[in-house]
């Protein structure tokens, strides 16, 4: 009977340590799996995490046009001022020869196409013997959620490049005329603070 009951008791030990055994190796197994898929589709993942990222907003001062209906922000170092009746001026406080000339208008009163002849005409004034070129990096573009049919154009002159963007916005037609330098060129900074240009 003894000899019974040791061997019973050697069999409940066998088949627990092989019970154990068994769950560990699941275990783990379990826990590399997860591993796997997520290098499988980790690339998948992370695109799908980056296209649900909310915009980065522009740290800046939001200011209102004293003669035109828009608002735009305003990042440290620059300033926004009225240039002419329906201009403004937002320049570069360090260097002035960087500036950004804002013209907004109506959509219901002005066409979008002769808004953009007429800057194309602007930019081909300030060098007779240049090339105009258009932007067509998208990157290189004023966007925000409200901005509609942006269009960039660029020529060089003797003093750095002149760029032109028009488009449409929150009920406005936008022209835009960007005097920059080659020196520590400021147009990026410049089309951020376009891409927040709305009604006020």
């Amino acid at each position: 009977m003894k000899k019974f009951y040791s061997l019973l008791s050697v069999m409940l030990l066998t088949v627990l340590i092989s019970a154990c055994g068994t769950t560990t190796n699941e275990s783990e197994n379990t826990n590399d799996l997860p591993t796997t898929e997520a290098t499988e589709n980790g690339q998948s993942q992370n695109n799908s995490t980056s296209s649900t990222e909310p915009q980065q907003v522009l740290e800046g001062t939001t200011t209102e046009s004293e003669s035109q209906n828009y608002s735009i922000t305003v990042v440290e170092g620059f300033e926004l001022t009225g240039e002419e009746p329906n201009k403004d001026l937002l320049f570069n406080k360090e260097n002035d020869l960087q500036s950004m000339r804002i013209e907004t208008f109506n959509k219901e009163e002005v066409n979008l196409e002769e808004t953009t002849n007429n800057l194309m005409e602007t930019l081909k004034a300030s060098n007779e013997e240049g090339t105009l070129e258009e932007i067509t990096d998208e990157n290189q573009l004023p966007a925000s959620d409200t901005i509609q049919q942006a269009k960039g154009f660029q020529i060089d002159t003797p003093d750095g490049k002149v760029t032109g963007y028009t488009f449409e916005t929150d009920g406005l037609i936008v022209k835009l005329t960007i005097f920059d330098t080659a020196d520590t060129p400021a147009l990026e900074t410049f089309i951020q603070m376009a891409g927040t240009i709305k009604s006020k």
